[in-house]
């Protein structure tokens, strides 16, 4: 019996090495497209873009998703209207809207958690205002300031059923008067379950929230973690003069994912549209740089699963140049190593996704891209004059977006 024990256990060490060896275990993923409602289609600009973008997926499948489409478009005024609605949709239950303002105001979900709320924020009367919807039909504003009436800028991004997390714009008393009475400063702010609103770190906003009540975001253009019952702040990464860093995401292990870019926009400013790497940064707090995949000269870190999963998109970095993501690839980070999730869903599948957003417990991951074989369409985009005369507008050739469930089916 010894004698055998001594083989299984050399046998185990010698898979292990082989496994360490040829690298880790891969999923392979059955594509599933999520469609938004189709009452959400009427009223939308015939030949012009209109399509689902997805965010997160819950540990039960339930995904958000926003459904964008143009209602006016004028090239000789340059200008345009776009309608925005958010929704929420299952394999187990199809697809239900979201309310929303009437036309022409917009609403847009960000996130979703495991009790049926899904945050973001709409429209509404002086500005737009946090917003909590519930798949049992709730639907609440939050995050107002009557010194703020003016205009009233707020936004909700994630809840754990003790905090919603969110930001604004809000007054800041250290400005010379009148300053000091403008709200102007981009704020960190939280909502407590018995209904008390308090702010956090200044100059950023928060992105997601953990079970923990551990947020993650940004402040003065730095990823940090923010213990919100006890409002410590944690540096992941600090900015410099030329690059700023963001956190996307938090497990409830505390394993945290985002990017650091390069401010070549405006040197010492935050820009959404530069280029940059994905990154993780353990419990710990160590960081590791994800690698870009084959040919790619940038990449963005969304979210993360239980598994060691890191989703996100690699590609080109044309962020605000593309205006739909095709010059991106939807990526998975496994062990250190970027693999083009476009290789691990059949290629019966039909489409190319661009971009992976989320995963949940079971690694299913939520992600976006465009039907091959569907014609393209057109998009409007407006360009700045660079001497400071009007923008124009211009009308270019893009894919439709399309919203995708992937579920893992077996691994090689």
């Amino acid at each position: 019996m010894k004698t055998l024990l001594c083989s299984f256990a050399a046998f185990g060490l010698l898979f292990a090495i082989e496994a360490q060896a040829h690298g880790p275990t891969v999923p392979h993923y059955r594509a599933d497209e999520v469609r938004a409602p189709d009452s959400l289609k009427a009223g939308c600009l015939a030949g012009y873009a209109a399509g689902a973008s997805i965010q997160r997926i819950n540990d039960f499948g339930v995904v958000n998703g926003n459904f964008t489409c143009y209602t006016q478009v004028d090239a000789t005024t340059s200008t345009f209207e776009a309608r925005n609605a958010p929704f929420v949709a299952a394999a187990w239950f199809g697809a239900l809207e979201l309310a929303r303002p009437p036309a022409p105001g917009s609403a847009f979900g960000a996130s979703i958690n495991n009790r049926g709320e899904v945050f973001g924020f709409e429209s509404v009367e002086n500005g737009i205002g946090g917003t909590r919807w519930t798949l049992a039909g709730g639907h609440e504003h939050f995050f107002f300031d009557p010194a703020c009436d003016f205009i009233q800028v707020s936004t909700a991004v994630d809840g754990n059923g003790r905090y919603v997390v969110g930001s604004g714009l809000r007054a800041d008393s250290r400005q010379p008067p009148p300053l000091d009475t403008f709200c102007l400063r981009q704020t960190w702010l939280i909502r407590a379950a018995n209904g008390v609103e308090t702010s956090g770190p200044l100059d950023g906003a928060p992105a997601a929230i953990n079970a923990f009540s551990v947020a993650v975001g940004t402040s003065d253009r730095s990823a940090i973690r923010y213990d919100v019952p006890t409002a410590q702040v944690r540096m992941l990464h600090a900015a410099d003069a030329t690059h700023s860093a963001e956190a996307s995401d938090i497990n409830d292990l505390g394993e945290v994912v985002g990017r650091i870019s390069v401010n070549t926009s405006t040197p010492g400013l935050a820009n959404p549209c530069d280029p940059g790497v994905a990154v993780r940064w353990e419990r710990d707090g160590r960081e590791n740089l994800l690698p870009h995949l084959p040919g790619a000269v940038a990449s963005r870190a969304f979210g993360l699963g239980y598994q060691g999963e890191t989703v996100g998109d690699s590609g080109a970095g044309s962020y605000c140049q593309v205006s739909d993501g095709s010059g991106e690839r939807a990526t998975l980070w496994l062990a250190g190593r970027a693999f083009d999730l476009n290789t691990l869903i059949p290629a019966s599948a039909g489409v190319t996704l661009t971009h992976a957003i989320s995963v949940n417990r079971r690694g299913q991951i939520s992600a976006g891209g465009y039907q091959n074989a569907e014609p393209l369409t057109q998009c409007p985009k407006v360009t700045a004059d660079p001497v400071g005369g009007p923008p124009t507008l211009t009308v270019i050739p893009c894919h439709n977006n399309h919203m995708y469930v992937l579920t893992p089916v077996g691994s090689h």
